[in-house]
């Protein structure tokens, strides 16, 4: 268990620092366009918005990924608050079971429609599409990690595991 959350507190942090890369490379990409428009002195960035875009999408599939390893997605916690024990347990399980069973249609298809979509190119930046799409299957399948690391946690607590807390690890 600890080398898994060794793992997963490292792929956290990569997720973190490219996502915020990526923010930073929007915001400077779109000031650059914004200025470009404004002053004619300075030419046109064609391709800025186009690849302020594609940074975005990978921006919100690695954020979601960041979120399922901090546990802070979207949740409608009622039933959860009303139950307490082996019950709150359960139905956590579930959900991350329904959570892990929707990721692995996205992760199927997301990789499956990759080959048709290889044959359309970007507009600006004549890149294949592909290199685009293929964030969605691999956001995917991170946050099928994190969530398949919750799912054991869950059990672990359910069958009365206690893991020792290591200062370490986390």
């Amino acid at each position: 268990m600890k080398i898994i959350q060794l793992v997963s507190n490292a792929l956290g942090k990569v997720l973190e620092v490219f996502t915020a890369y990526l923010l930073v490379q929007m915001l400077v990409l779109m000031s650059v366009q914004l200025l470009a428009r404004h002053f004619p002195i300075i030419t046109g960035v064609f391709w800025a918005e186009e690849l302020a875009r594609f940074s975005m999408i990978t921006v919100i599939f690695f954020g979601a990924a960041i979120s399922c390893k901090n546990k802070d997605h979207i949740a409608a916690s009622i039933m959860e608050e009303l139950l307490k024990g082996k019950a709150r347990i359960i139905i956590k399980l579930v959900v991350c079971m329904l959570s892990a069973a929707f990721l692995f249609v996205v992760i199927r298809y997301g990789f499956e429609i990759l080959p048709v979509i290889s044959l359309q190119v970007s507009a600006n930046m004549q890149v294949p599409m592909n290199f685009v799409y293929i964030v969605i299957p691999i956001g995917a399948c991170v946050m099928l990690f994190y969530v398949l690391l919750q799912m054991l946690e869950l059990v672990l607590e359910l069958v009365g595991y206690k893991q020792p807390v290591d200062k370490e690890v986390k």
